[in-house]
């Protein structure tokens, strides 16, 4: 029987005095007495763990330490409470910056991003074996901090989404990168529906690396404590990789995955290749051919006769969301691909940018989280109501050539 882990250090890594405590920092000590697994909370349950702009300057001091420091060999992170590994960016308090005026105004939300991205961004480099635990929703911001690990595990709880057409802003963090690469027209339909995937299909497209059941996580630290660490980062991953197929099998054979709900995909799959038939796969097209894409989905969508939940939950969520956000979709899966991960987080910040700085992300910010009445005013009414200079503006850069924030990146 295994020992209790032992907890060579637990830090808060706190906010300023007097705030709630939303991220904490834990090292625990493996079994040889000479290596430390990381372990870092978002600890911010009553939200869901959405993550704003001080978060995310506690998380990259957090991740900057850990990947110097040769003692810690491995790293979990994950979120407080039952629901959320992170619903995703604290939108309202971006909202409160792009309404207040003077000095103030976009001051937070340009903050925000830049440190998002660039948070983000070190995630993906972090180079030790870093596990995220994903349970709950895993959304928006909160997917662009999970999707960057190396190390994916999807619970029995796992809602996983790219939601940001039904508020006004675009797949973010690096959304382009990963919907692009998913096997056609998947990204497709998640980014312009906003659907929710549990474990089984994010496994099924390559989002998550295993499922393990979510009472696990303790075991699984424990476990992590004994392994033979080394020096030599390949074989850390590998033992990593191990352990946590292990852990999959174990679930498999404990039954435990019966617990985890049938594929949403599996009984769709037909219907959605349907309704993208007509749209050439991940090609870049002029504006003009986006226009009549995204107008045969419109009328194509609303003609597909289903009585499935989730679908018809896309379907709405299509229907209803931003038409501007429908053309960033597209071009975002037309260039992601082709891009490396910099260039696409390079590119990304250039629409957040535009996005506050455009009426619809509030607007959807207003009428989805703040007054809740859940008709948004878009400035458009359809997708064919959306002229070529409206997205040309939303993809412009605030910046002059060698003037980009993350030029050094």
């Amino acid at each position: 029987m295994s020992k209790k882990p032992v907890s060579k250090k637990t830090e808060s890594v706190a906010p300023p005095k007097g705030d709630d405590v939303t991220v904490l920092a834990e090292e625990i000590l493996s079994h040889d007495g000479l290596h430390r697994i990381g372990v870092m909370t978002l600890n911010s349950a009553k939200t869901m763990n959405a993550v704003d702009l001080n978060m995310v300057n506690l998380i990259d001091d957090v991740l900057a330490r850990w990947q110097a420091d040769d003692g810690i060999v491995a790293m979990i992170m994950h979120g407080a409470g039952d629901k959320a590994f992170s619903a995703g960016g604290d939108i309202r308090q971006l909202y409160n910056s792009m309404q207040v005026e003077g000095d103030e105004h976009l001051k937070y939300a340009d903050a925000f991003f830049t440190g998002e991205y660039s948070k983000n961004y070190r995630v993906h480099r972090f180079g030790k074996p870093l596990i995220a635990w994903g349970h709950g929703f895993v959304m928006g911001g909160g997917l662009g901090l999970f999707i960057g690990a190396s190390h994916r595990v999807g619970t029995e709880t796992l809602k996983l989404a790219w939601p940001e057409i039904r508020i006004g802003l675009f797949p973010d963090v690096a959304g382009s990168y990963y919907l692009s690469r998913l096997p056609f027209p998947l990204g497709h339909w998640m980014a312009l529906t906003g659907s929710q995937m549990n474990a089984i299909d994010c496994k099924k497209a390559g989002l998550i690396n295993y499922c393990v059941a979510n009472n696990k996580l303790d075991h699984l630290i424990d476990q992590l404590r004994h392994q033979p660490w080394q020096n030599n980062k390949a074989m850390n991953n590998q033992y990593v990789r191990q352990l946590l197929t292990q852990f999959e099998q174990q679930s498999d054979a404990e039954q435990s995955r019966s617990s985890f709900p049938e594929s949403m995909l599996e009984g769709n799959e037909e219907q959605i290749k349907q309704l993208f038939s007509g749209m050439p796969d991940q090609a870049f097209t002029p504006f003009a051919d986006n226009k009549q894409a995204l107008k045969w989905v419109a009328e194509r969508i609303n003609k597909i006769d289903s009585d499935n939940v989730w679908f018809n939950q896309g379907r709405d969520n299509f229907n209803s969301g931003c038409p501007a956000t429908a053309y960033l979709i597209m071009r975002q899966l037309q260039l992601g691909k082709n891009m490396t991960l910099k260039e696409v987080v390079k590119w990304e910040l250039i629409l957040a940018m535009q996005s506050v700085r455009h009426p619809d992300f509030s607007e959807g910010i207003r009428a989805m989280v703040v007054d809740k009445d859940f008709k948004p005013n878009w400035q458009h009414g359809s997708v064919a109501d959306v002229p070529e200079d409206w997205i040309e503006g939303l993809l412009t850069p605030l910046w002059s050539v060698d003037e980009h924030p993350f030029d050094q990146l």
